[in-house]
C-alpha cells in the first residue's frame, strides 16, 4: 500500500519516539527494459538506450527529510565495471519540513531540454569505486544498489547531473537526473582536470560532452 506523505511523517515520528524502523512504501515507478514509467509527479516516461539495463531501485527518508525514490540502470563491460550509468530520483520534502524547497541558485545554470522536459544541467568530475561517500547520502545508497545487483563503478567518473523542478512555485518536488560515464575512454584524469582549475579547453570540451552525450540518450516523455 502506498503511503501518503503525511502518512509517512506520522510513521516517522511514532518510530523516532519508540526506536523502532520506519515503515517505507515499496517504489512507485516502474522498470520495463530500459524505460521508467512513472504515473505520478511527474506522469511521464524516462525513455534511455535499449543497452541499459536496470540495476534496481529504493524508495527512502534521505535524511529523514525527503522522500527520495531512486531507480539506476546500466552499460557496464563483462567484469560488470560500470561504463554509464543513469541515476533516476524523485524526492519530494517531507511535510515535517514545510519551510524547505530546492533553491540552490539554478537560474545560474544551463538549461537543456531531455525530450519534453527542461533541465537545469551541471558538468562535474567525479568519484569513483575507490572513493567512500558519506553515510547516509543518496550517493551511498546509489553505491549499495549498484553492488546488490553486482556492478561497480569505475576509478574515474565524470557525470551531467540534471534536475527538473516539477512546480517551481513551490519547488519542494525535483526529477533529478544523474549521467554518468567512465572518465578513462575520453584519454583525462581527475588530476589532469583539477591542474587547469577547471579553466581552458580540457575541461570545456569534457563538460560539453558529457552534456551533450546525456541530452541525446535520455528523453523524458509525458504521458498525461
Amino acid at each position: 500500500m502506498i503511503l501518503s506523505a503525511l502518512a509517512l511523517t506520522f510513521a516517522l515520528q511514532a518510530c523516532a519516539a519508540t526506536d523502532c524502523a520506519a515503515p517505507w512504501p515499496a517504489p512507485m515507478r516502474q522498470a520495463e527494459g530500459a524505460t521508467l514509467s512513472s504515473s505520478y509527479q511527474p506522469d511521464a516516461r524516462i525513455e534511455l538506450p535499449e543497452t541499459a539495463v536496470y540495476a534496481g531501485g529504493r524508495r527512502w527518508a534521505l535524511y529523514d527529510v525527503v522522500d527520495a525514490e531512486m531507480h539506476l540502470f546500466v552499460e557496464a563491460d563483462a567484469d560488470r565495471i560500470v561504463d554509464r550509468l543513469y541515476w533516476i530520483q524523485f524526492e519530494a520534502y517531507l511535510p515535517t519540513r514545510p519551510e524547505a524547497s530546492y533553491d540552490f541558485h539554478l537560474s545560474d545554470l544551463e538549461t537543456r531540454a531531455l525530450g519534453e522536459a527542461e533541465f537545469f544541467v551541471r558538468p562535474r568530475f567525479g568519484e569513483g569505486a575507490s572513493d567512500a561517500p558519506e553515510p547516509g547520502s543518496d550517493n551511498a545508497m546509489m553505491r549499495a544498489v549498484l553492488a546488490e545487483a553486482g556492478y561497480t563503478l569505475p576509478a574515474e567518473t565524470i557525470n551531467a547531473t540534471m534536475k527538473h523542478l516539477l512546480d517551481p512555485e513551490t519547488a519542494r518536488e525535483e526529477l533529478m537526473i544523474i549521467y554518468i560515464e567512465d572518465l578513462e575512454p575520453t584519454g583525462s584524469t581527475m588530476a589532469e582536470i583539477i591542474e587547469t582549475r577547471l579553466e581552458g579547453p580540457l575541461w570545456a570540451g569534457l563538460s560539453q560532452g558529457v552534456l551533450d552525450r546525456a541530452q541525446d540518450r535520455i528523453a523524458v516523455r509525458s504521458t498525461e
